[in-house]
């Protein structure tokens, strides 16, 4: 997909053995919008026998949905034995997270399962696996900071209680999610 290929490609030039999961929800996306990439983009059985054909190590293609193919999910998990997974199979568009109901639901759906699916397959395969994913800052709502280094992960605080005392926490950075794609990474 959108990020998905270049690191497909560039994993298997580092001759990593890659298998691509996808449940090719992009171009859908794009009709749906009435947009088309800037870039082309052929199809991934083309793409994929131009990657071999100018040398590139082989790579796999398998066409699964994450968020409702849990078992073929944790099936593959359990044959493949990955090392590491990156995980991009989340819905790419904020604004196509505000459009209609049913993106809106498409993108909680397909974002909250599908990352859930991954971690809980993987729990399950009782495999240690790395997992790399792809996240935004605009979880955190980019006005209310007036251009303020934002922390990662934690945040000290300091609590006020009703007797006057106090006490340190430490509590994750509050989000501020501006749209539904955006709430979606926070809940990830």
């Amino acid at each position: 997909g959108f990020c998905g290929w270049p690191c497909a490609v560039n994993l298997a030039d580092q001759n990593h053995d890659v298998v691509t999961v996808d449940n090719l929800s992009r171009r859908k996306i794009d009709v749906d919008l009435e947009v088309e990439s800037l870039t082309p983009i052929v199809s991934i059985g083309e793409r994929l026998k131009v990657w071999e054909s100018i040398g590139g190590k082989p790579m796999r293609f398998i066409h699964m949905d994450i968020a409702h193919q849990y078992q073929r999910l944790l099936d593959l998990i359990i044959e493949e034995k990955p090392d590491s997974i990156v995980h991009f199979a989340e819905q790419r568009a904020a604004p196509y997270s505000m459009k209609s109901s049913a993106t809106k639901r498409y993108t909680v759906d397909n974002n909250v399962n599908g990352t859930h699916n991954l971690l809980a397959a993987i729990v399950e395969s009782g495999q240690d696996i790395h997992v790399v994913h792809l996240g935004t800052m605009g979880v955190y709502g980019y006005g209310s900071h007036r251009g303020a280094t934002i922390p990662e992960g934690y945040l000290k605080v300091e609590v006020p209680q009703p007797d006057g005392s106090r006490f340190e926490e430490e509590i994750l950075h509050p989000a501020s999610p501006g749209s539904v794609y955006h709430m979606t990474k926070t809940l990830d």
